[in-house]
């Protein structure tokens, strides 16, 4: 009995602790979860570009009646367009 509850303690303890070990402290961020084609950052014109398309993508996104998968195709050549 004792040992079980030993057991789930430390578990538990584990749980709450294991996503500290995911921040990067040296760079201040998270660990990427996903790859990023392009930094949509401001700081330079590709990112500008890219982000421009993103919000484009978002918004056709965000309409029921467009066709989902122009938008797709739409965002694929804007990223081509900006370099991506």
């Amino acid at each position: 009995m004792k040992m079980n509850v030993l057991v789930a303690a430390a578990l538990m303890f584990g749980g709450m602790i294991a996503p500290g070990f995911a921040y990067d402290g040296a760079t201040g961020l998270r660990s990427p979860v996903a790859k990023v084609t392009c930094d949509i950052r401001n700081d330079d014109p590709q990112a500008v570009c890219a982000m421009k398309c993103d919000d484009a993508y978002i918004r056709g996104k965000q309409h029921n009646m467009t066709d989902q998968s122009a938008n797709e195709a739409e965002k694929k050549a804007c990223d081509t367009k900006c370099g991506c």
